[in-house]
């Protein structure tokens, strides 16, 4: 101990007779190791923290699985089938059902927009959370006709009642009815994004629906029942289902999915990129402070010479280098945990949506765990190398040597080969980085027709028995449009069911004309309703036909536009135009709606997702779909010909004369919208892109430390070589050469590397190759002019050299 702590205070005496060198390492290493600290809390707190409920990792989503019908993989649950879940499973010690909805929030204050779940009476029981305010559902209250009640979130509790602890027992308006608040949930907790709960309360007619997907299912497993045969078990149900019902549930299969799995969707590969690029950037650092520690150890070769003459073994020369390696890896984690603190509101981003609420950033044991560790092997990683090497020094050559121009053979060569291996990494994660902005390109330039910058959608969603009927729906809508086309500065104005992006739901079965389905499989496609001049205002191009116009009325030819997508799929190799085809019930069947007339063909716009494959879309005319009220309109689409956000305020206005109760929601431009569909993947592109900067700014240092190194080991040799006749421009290109050598290999080295790697990123690329040519070359294009630039510095030195100074050298 006593020898330990006699190392550590020389050590520290020794660091700082060197404050430069000692700053540069520790910051380098606090870059690193910072990085790792923060990548890793955030996986820490995504992939690795329990969740917030008991027992949550027994806590799993149950969905239906039709892939097979062509409809999204997982797809919500019709009641009959839950019931038959709920009563025949051998696998759950409870079932517990939910379903989306959306209130008006009316009454006290600006109305508002509150989405919410109708959920079961033993719903929270089931997930382990009570109310942190009065009582959840009473099982009288999950009746058809039991009395209104809601639960409040704690977000919603503040924002509205000023988190007021009498607001148990008192009334607030949903949808122009009055509900009465029994609770409040604790702080978190936000199930499936709701800010209000109410009793499910299904009838006995839907709870026998087959055809009517509403439902989400949340379960509990048995002890020592694992989700894989929880899957097993319903979905040998499931198939029963399908045997026995097979117009409502052709083919159809189940999903059990880990609650965790659920809420983490698509995060855990882009986490796992990120720390393995900052796993890149570490070894990038320590491999830069590994040289500068050779440098400096060639610098000491007498210190050390002289202490292994006075009787110091080489372990104690070692473990003296090494304690001097641990101090810096001590500054550069404590250093990098003040830089990872200081990022977690930015990366708090990189958390999934669904665990934001109760999902905190922070300093917790793990991570500190972590931090030590990752210091102390960063500290052997950089520090052991160069220890070893320096104890090697030849006491003879060492004591006799005036300069630290000896440590040629291993040293350089250890060196050398710290460089290569910086250029290498930098490239493999300049590649990544690449990759990543170019798909985020692709993904933005493809709604680049669109102009989103100049499109602002407002949320006017109407509800209760207000707007039951048709045509106060329609009234509403055409007195908003009429005051909005009015307004200065706008274009186009029209009402859809959803912009594009907005909501990634919706489908509809269908039963074309003439035709018949291949038995187990039905027709669907994206539903939609619009109003006239829809399309010219979110910009969605017509391929061929018309649009809809003022003429397609009540009383008019039914009529659809549908999208290329469904033209292709339904009628290859022929027009759409004049086919006809009918918006079925769920289980395709023809219960005598009208026939719909195809008169129009538009451009396929990704409405599921940014990067998911384009559906079969259908839109049909507001004013005709009466019997479809569940697709009413909801979103208005406003082009402006000045800045959108400008006119926010007028749209207001205008839909407070049409009806001064509805609420407005989501009010953002179209670019904002996608801005929010890539959002994480934008940020994950900047992480690595900064990621990859540092490294090249330390392969930059490595470069040139190597080159001033050797420049001032050569500079009795510059000096001959200059006295000899050699023009400074020889001298030039002898020091570019050893330096662009070093990057050259390091590019190839790095180009094999990254063309290994970067498979397997593909599965977060769009439209873009992961061995794609352009983005290599453009990388190594760039490598090489700043390893160029770092090598200029030190080469034009060489040039200065003196000849009779450097003569007199020794």
């Amino acid at each position: 101990m006593g020898n330990l702590i006699q190392d550590v205070k020389y050590g520290a005496r020794v660091l700082s007779k060197s404050p430069g060198f000692a700053l540069v390492s520790v910051l380098t290493l606090a870059l690193g190791i910072g990085a790792n600290t923060a990548i890793f809390s955030v996986v820490s707190a995504v992939l690795v923290r329990p969740l917030g409920y008991p027992e949550a990792e027994r806590l799993v989503k149950v969905w239906e699985d039709e892939s097979a019908n062509a409809l999204s993989s997982r797809g919500t649950v019709a009641p009959a089938n839950y019931l038959d879940w709920k009563s025949q499973n051998q696998s759950f010690d409870g079932m517990a059902a939910s379903e989306y909805r959306a209130f008006n929030l009316t009454g006290d204050g600006e109305p508002e927009r509150v989405v919410s779940n109708g959920v079961e009476a033993d719903y929270f029981s089931l997930i382990g959370v009570r109310p942190a305010l009065g009582r959840d559902f009473l099982a009288e209250e999950d009746a058809p006709g039991g009395a209104r009640s809601v639960v409040l979130s704690h977000g919603l509790w503040q924002s509205r009642h000023g988190a007021d602890p009498g607001v148990l027992d008192k009334s607030i308006l949903l949808n122009g009815e009055s509900y009465r608040v029994v609770g409040v949930m604790p702080a978190g907790f936000e199930f499936g994004g709701a800010r209000l709960w109410v009793p499910l309360a299904l009838t006995t007619e839907q709870l026998a629906d087959r055809n009517w997907h509403n439902l989400e299912v949340v379960a509990r497993l048995k002890p020592g029942v694992t989700a894989e045969q929880a899957d097993a078990d319903i979905d040998a149900i499931t198939a029963r289902i399908a045997a026995a019902y097979p117009d409502a549930a052709p083919q159809m299969r189940a999903a059990v999915v880990p609650l965790r799995d659920e809420l983490i969707g698509d995060a855990r590969r882009p986490l796992a990129m990120l720390l393995g690029a900052v796993g890149l950037v570490l070894l990038i650092a320590c491999a830069n402070t590994a040289g500068m520690l050779l440098a400096r150890a060639a610098a000491r070769r007498r210190e050390i010479a002289v202490r292994c003459a006075l009787g110091a073994g080489r372990l104690r020369i070692v473990r003296q280098l090494l304690t001097e390696s641990l101090l810096l890896g001590a500054a550069g984690g404590v250093l990098g945990l003040l830089f990872a603190l200081w990022s977690f509101a930015f990366l708090r981003q990189l958390v999934p949506a669904g665990m934001q609420a109760a999902t905190e950033l922070n300093l917790d044991a793990p991570v500190l765990l972590f931090t030590l560790g990752v210091s102390v092997l960063a500290s052997l990683g950089f520090g052991l190398a160069p220890a070893l090497q320096a104890s090697r020094a030849d006491l003879n050559d060492a004591l006799k040597s005036n300069t630290a121009r000896t440590g040629f053979g291993g040293q350089r060569r250890l060196r050398d080969a710290f460089v290569v291996s910086q250029v290498a990494l930098s490239l493999v994660l300049l590649v990544g980085a690449g990759l990543l902005v170019k798909t985020l390109s692709k993904l933005r330039g493809q709604y680049d027709e669109l102009r989103p910058e100049r499109v602002l959608t407002v949320r006017t969603q109407l509800a209760g028995e207000k707007y039951e009927e048709h045509a106060r729906r329609t009234d509403f809508y055409e007195r908003v449009l009429a005051r909005v086309r009015g307004l200065p500065g706008v274009e186009a104005a029209g009402y859809a069911t959803a912009v594009p992006l907005a909501w990634k739901g919706g489908a509809n079965g269908l039963v074309l004309e003439g035709r018949q389905p291949t038995p187990g499989f039905g027709w669907n496609a994206i539903h939609r309703q619009a109003t006239p001049d829809y399309f010219r205002a979110v910009g969605v191009p017509v391929k061929e036909g018309r649009a809809f116009s003022e003429s397609d009325t009540e009383t008019s030819l039914p009529v659809a536009v549908i999208n290329d997508a469904m033209a292709r799929l339904y009628w290859p190799g022929e027009s759409a135009l004049g086919k006809r085809f009918k918006v079925a019930p769920p289980g395709g069947r023809d219960d005598g709606r009208p026939w719909l007339t195809i008169v129009g063909v538009v451009a396929d716009v990704r409405q599921m997702g940014a990067d998911a494959p384009v559906r079969a879309e259908m839109y049909i005319p507001q004013r005709q779909a009466a019997r479809h009220g569940f697709f009413a309109p909801r979103d208005l689409v406003v082009r402006a010909a000045v800045e959108p956000l400008g006119l926010v305020s007028s749209v207001r206005e205008a839909i407070r004369e049409a009806d001064p109760t509805q609420p407005v929601s989501n009010v953002r431009t179209m670019d904002e919208l996608l801005g929010r569909e890539t959002a994480q993947r934008r940020l994950g592109a900047t992480l690595v892109l900064s990621f990859a900067a540092l490294a090249l700014l330390l392969s930059a240092l490595g470069i040139y430390g190597v080159l001033a190194y050797f420049v001032t080991q050569h500079v009795p040799e510059i000096g001959v070589r200059l006295a000899l006749g050699a023009r400074p421009a020889d001298i030039l290109g002898l020091v570019l050469r050893r330096g662009m050598s070093l990057a050259l290999i390091g590019l190839a080295v790095g180009l094999l590397a990254a063309y290994a790697l970067t498979r397997l990123m593909q599965g977060l690329l769009f439209g873009v190759s992961a061995t794609d040519p352009l983005t290599y070359v453009a990388v190594a294009a760039l490598i090489a002019t700043v390893a160029l630039a770092a090598c200029l510095v030190p080469a034009r030195r060489a040039m200065k050299v003196d000849p009779m100074e450097a003569l007199r050298y020794e």
